[in-house]
């Protein structure tokens, strides 16, 4: 088995200048894999709640599963920490400046390291000597596939089920399994705030498609829709709060009244008029 030093070329004579950073998320242990997915991923590291880099270069490897991590890149640190309180939130930390060195970028999103992390420390020094389980110098490298890690090609209606910033991504990017699916058919979508549980119910008819009603939501959040409107003008980044799946989807055939009929019998269901966010 390959050390993953080994094929980053890391001598031992350079390990003084190296942090590791497992990145993984608090509450939710999948943020930075979902941070990479969009590419978004630099941008988080570099808000810390300590001066954790406090070493020339971070060596990241990013939260996959269990014991199993990606190789997320190797940044250079350019600019020293200062407070920083993000927007969204009001969390207080610290911000760093980064840039990607060039350390097998064609790598990144391609390796996956199989290490059991016995310490608690996140960001350990690269010589590090735990008291027990292998150094992180020692880290072996559990496979490589053959392209980057990316978000899923579309897999099927009924198993959508993707937020906000995944929207955007897929959207932006303008990924073609996606768009082939969601520009053939109407029908009728759900949308949840993860903050409060409360639902929408929508649909697409008319000349619109799915791909096209959604289109309008990756650019803004709210698509449109007074009460999700009303929502993002009391805090424009509150559209990260919401989930997007479907509920049902119709022939591009099918006529306006029939969709909308369906669209009243998932809000009668649901009861999104009366506790969720449907006005009508």
């Amino acid at each position: 088995m390959l050390r993953l030093l080994d094929v980053l070329k890391i001598p031992e004579s350079e390990l003084k200048n190296y942090k590791v950073h497992f990145a993984i998320g608090s509450d939710d242990k999948s943020i930075p894999y979902k941070k990479f997915l969009i590419d978004e991923f630099k941008q988080w590291q570099e808000q810390q709640t300590n001066k954790n880099f406090s070493r020339p270069y971070v060596l990241s490897l990013i939260y996959y599963r269990k014991d199993i991590w990606i190789f997320g890149g190797v940044y250079r640190v350019t600019k020293d920490p200062v407070p920083f309180v993000c927007p969204e939130d009001n969390w207080k930390g610290w911000r760093y400046g980064t840039e990607l060195v060039d350390c097998q970028t064609d790598l990144i999103g391609r390796i996956f390291v199989e290490y059991k992390k016995e310490f608690r420390a996140s960001y350990p020094r690269l010589e590090m000597c735990p008291e027990n389980g292998v150094p992180p110098r020692d880290m072996f490298i559990s496979s490589i596939i053959g392209k980057r890690v990316s978000i899923n090609d579309f897999t099927g209606f009924d198993a959508v089920n993707i937020d906000y910033e995944t929207l955007r991504t897929i959207i932006r990017d303008d990924i073609p399994s996606w768009r082939s699916a969601l520009s053939n058919v109407k029908g009728i979508y759900l949308i949840a705030d993860k903050k409060t549980g409360k639902q929408y119910v929508g649909s697409a008819y008319g000349d619109e498609c799915i791909w096209h009603r959604w289109s309008a939501y990756a650019k803004d959040g709210h698509g449109g829709n007074r009460e999700l409107k009303a929502l993002t003008e009391r805090d424009e980044n509150y559209k990260y709060n919401f989930k997007y799946s479907i509920l049902e989807v119709c022939n591009m055939n099918l006529g306006n009244e029939y969709i909308i009929g369906r669209e009243n019998y998932w809000k009668e269901i649901l009861q999104t008029r009366e506790f969720g966010l449907n006005g009508n």
